[in-house]
């Protein structure tokens, strides 16, 4: 968003800002972005929002196997948006590792809309979302462009360097409200349950790791599930399946 003063104050790309390695890697390295933990309890395919209005400057597909870091490839998937100039200069952030980009080339989008899932794609050692700043082609600390809302996983991870800080969130700016919903069912019979998997599988929720169930019962014969977070329209296709096949669900905002 552009704040009253002019200064530019970006949305965090994922909804838990847990910083692992900063504008210098860990060892002291140069990484001109920052990487930001997605592993949440059994998955590590979470939401990814873009930071401001804009339009898709760029999208890339991993080719499967190149890891060079000289090469574009090592960014595995990645979206790139366009944002309104910032002092005459252009301003870009890149969101890189994906699992999967929704999103085209040329497509404008809002601040916290959906752009993809987080994943392991690229030169990764581990599940990541990496994110980028670029003004004027230039990459820069992405923490000077965003709110100080986050925590490091350890006391070497860098932050700012001297003279840098976070951008001050005025009071009466609220983050955009996430329009994601989890969807919960319990005690479905077996053949219900089965019924929504097959769903999620043609939605891919399945293969992002968005659909969980346990059997409810000793006998195993009934089931509690949850999809999620996934966008509204998936959700009401699950609800619907679910009232098609005589159960009900309830929704919940992720």
């Amino acid at each position: 968003m552009r704040l009253s003063n002019g200064e530019v104050l970006l949305r965090w790309p994922l909804d838990q800002h847990i910083l692992t390695q900063g504008w210098h890697y860990n060892s002291g390295r140069s990484h001109n972005g920052i990487d930001l933990r997605t592993q949440i309890g059994n998955t590590a395919v979470r939401p990814v929002y873009a930071a401001e209005d804009g339009t898709v400057s760029a999208t890339q597909l991993w080719d499967g196997h190149t890891t060079d870091e000289r090469s574009m490839q090592s960014y595995g998937n990645y979206v790139d948006i366009r944002h309104a100039d910032y002092k005459q200069q252009s301003l870009v952030t890149r969101y890189a590792h994906l699992f999967k980009f929704i999103v085209a080339k040329g497509e404008k989008v809002k601040e916290g809309q959906l752009i993809g899932y987080s994943g392991a794609t690229g030169n990764v050692f581990g599940a990541h979302l990496h994110f980028e700043v670029l003004l004027g082609g230039k990459r820069t600390n992405p923490l000077t462009w965003l709110d100080d809302d986050f925590t490091t996983a350890s006391s070497s991870v860098y932050t700012y360097g001297p003279g840098e800080h976070a951008v001050e969130r005025p009071a009466e700016d609220k983050p955009a409200a996430s329009t994601l919903q989890t969807i919960c069912a319990s005690n479905l019979t077996n053949a219900q349950a089965m019924a929504v998997f097959s769903l999620a599988i043609q939605l891919q929720l399945v293969a992002m790791r968005l659909y969980w169930a346990e059997f409810s019962d000793a006998e195993m014969a009934h089931q509690n599930i949850e999809v999620g977070p996934i966008t509204q329209g998936d959700a009401k296709a699950v609800l619907d399946k679910l009232s098609a096949v005589g159960a009900k669900g309830t929704a919940q905002a992720a």
